[in-house]
């Protein structure tokens, strides 16, 4: 779930953003909490609504959500990950070693030979495949995982969110 939000505004994000830049970091963490929470100025004041009941919300509920709720939805998405992973991994590596190659014999003849060059061929060839099929989940996955935890791991304290906060009013009074 936060993957695929954190993929989707990476994608249709049309705004040039470094995170180094604090009110960027801040614009980037606020487009993601968007499922979440809905955040307006209201007579100079920061207004945070949930956004499923559209109820406002105190800063006190949002900083518990954040440092709990977010939190733990971050790990059960990366743990799920982990898991897939595994899961594939522990289909294909067996699949790797029934593959059997052929042994080549001194008595062997030429076509015999042939024929077992070609079959170690393929077996490599497939065996290849799968590796890399492998490696390439493993890429893929290590890369979710890592974006999940640095999402998890932006404003970790009650200090940073209330700076966070802050900024985003910031944001939307200039916007």
């Amino acid at each position: 779930m936060w993957f695929k939000i954190i993929s989707e505004f990476q994608k249709n994000n049309e705004k040039t953003l470094d995170l180094k830049i604090e009110l960027h970091l801040v614009f980037y963490v606020m487009n993601l909490l968007n499922s979440h929470y809905i955040f307006s100025i209201q007579n100079k004041e920061l207004i945070i609504k949930d956004s499923k009941s559209k109820e406002v919300v105190d800063k006190n509920t949002f900083f518990y959500w954040y440092s709990f709720t977010r939190f733990q939805e971050l790990i059960l998405e990366e743990e799920s990950i982990f898991k897939e992973f595994n899961e594939l991994k522990d289909k294909v590596l067996p699949a790797i070693e029934k593959i059997k190659l052929p042994e080549l014999k001194d008595s062997d003849d030429e076509s015999t030979k042939k024929k077992k060059i070609d079959k170690i061929t393929s077996n490599n060839g497939k065996i290849t495949k799968l590796q890399d099929h492998v490696k390439s989940e493993a890429d893929s996955s290590n890369h979710k995982i890592n974006t999940l935890r640095n999402f998890r791991s932006m404003y970790p304290n009650i200090d940073s969110l209330e700076r966070f906060l802050n900024n985003i009013q910031i944001i939307l009074e200039n916007a």
